[in-house]
């Protein structure tokens, strides 16, 4: 197992530290762990605790002694994964970093008392709304003795709302969007703004986890509403879990066969310059981190109006907006684009141009550099970086 030296410390030395704590991390949550670990690699030490599963291509860069597998599964907390959270705790002693930034509520639960015990500032990312047994348990944990110095980072406005809402109190919620990288999309983005949007083809999308709750089930309803109406239309399936075989015999049951296709979630985004419409049809199963890609690639967008899509989409500005799992009214948005290719071109455009400017990974990493030297005590100047504190009311 990995042996840390006892002599180098985050604090107080001249060194600087940080040691991320992820649960099991797939979609936007991984991908968003990524950037923090290529960016702060560059001139921090970093440290690694993750479940044995997960596995990032950053982690060879890593320094040898520097990642920690640790058990999180078990029972809510810590049961079964004593043994890690031991060790979890010693590691954080030893090394002493500037701070613990925890990624997924699992992780959370596991690490803001070790966190706690060891006197080290912790900060959490909230990606998504967990089940309600985990928001009470980490409502509780944040009521621990001088659990106060924990800080939390919601990926929208509707996230840190729910959490003020469970009773963490607002100075400790900092409203940081998800970022993406705009260069990465630029060709498709053109190339698609260059062409005349679909005559004899029309390719829909959407992408997520295979949750057993079939909540992408919706989407394959949709497309059985569609197919009769549109010939032309094609439709796409991306993502991963072990609810893929439900959705597959419900693909042959509603008799789309050949018109519909399904695809992993690893290398998804060349896969977006071969869709014209995404659809992100429930509020549940996936980040806002895809729908952020779809658009920067130019996708058309058709979502669900609820938690943070409200804050990159305008409903009839950048895309349209429906009810979360609405089959009817999903199908109906999608017909309303297909039949005007050219409103869905302006609504692509608008969308586009609006996630590079405001969802763009350069803010996101600036914003999260800002927090760190703040929850880290060090100082820095006056207008560094813009105010992410959720505002009165959780708006």
């Amino acid at each position: 197992m990995v042996r840390v030296d006892p002599g180098k410390s985050g604090r107080g030395t001249g060194e600087k530290k940080l040691f991320y704590l992820s649960g099991p991390a797939a979609g936007g949550m991984r991908s968003h762990l990524q950037q923090l670990l290529r960016r702060f690699s560059r001139d921090h030490i970093i440290y690694l605790g993750a479940p044995p599963e997960n596995s990032y291509p950053e982690m060879a860069a890593l320094p040898e002694g520097s990642f920690f597998e640790l058990a999180l599964a078990g029972g809510d907390f810590p049961g079964g994964v004593l043994h890690s959270f031991q060790r979890l705790c010693r590691a954080l002693r030893t090394i002493n970093p500037l701070l613990l930034h925890i990624h997924g509520f699992r992780a959370a639960l596991f690490g803001l008392p070790a966190a706690r015990l060891a006197r080290v500032p912790a900060l959490v990312t909230v990606h998504g709304r967990p089940a309600h047994r985990l928001w009470q348990n980490l409502a509780a944990v944040g009521r621990l003795p001088g659990a106060m110095e924990a800080h939390y980072i919601a990926v929208s406005c509707a996230l840190a709302a729910e959490l003020a809402g469970r009773g963490i109190p607002e100075e400790q919620i900092s409203v940081i969007h998800n970022g993406i990288e705009p260069a990465l999309f630029e060709s498709a983005a053109a190339e698609r703004f260059s062409r005349q949007w679909w005559r004899d083809r029309l390719t829909v999308g959407a992408a997520g986890y295979f949750d057993r709750r079939r909540e992408l089930s919706c989407f394959v309803e949709a497309a059985a509403v569609l197919a009769p109406l549109f010939p032309q239309m094609r439709f796409l399936l991306f993502g991963e879990g072990p609810g893929r075989a439900a959705l597959e015999k419900l693909v042959r049951q509603r008799g789309l066969g050949g018109r519909f296709s399904f695809g992993g979630r690893t290398g998804l985004r060349p896969r977006f310059a071969g869709i014209d419409l995404f659809v992100f049809p429930t509020a549940a199963g996936e980040s806002l981190q895809t729908v952020l890609e779809a658009s920067a690639a130019g996708c058309a967008v058709v979502a669900a109006r609820s938690g943070g899509i409200p804050e990159i989409i305008t409903d009839g500005v950048h895309g349209l907006l429906v009810p979360p799992a609405d089959i009817v009214a999903l199908a109906r948005a999608v017909a309303t684009l297909a039949r005007d290719p050219e409103r869905a071109r302006r609504l692509a455009r608008a969308c586009s141009e609006r996630v590079g400017k405001r969802f763009n990974r350069e803010l996101m990493l600036s914003r999260t550099a800002f927090l760190y030297r703040r929850l880290a005590g060090e100082q820095h100047p006056r207008g560094s970086a813009e105010t992410v504190s959720l505002p009165s009311g959780g708006r």
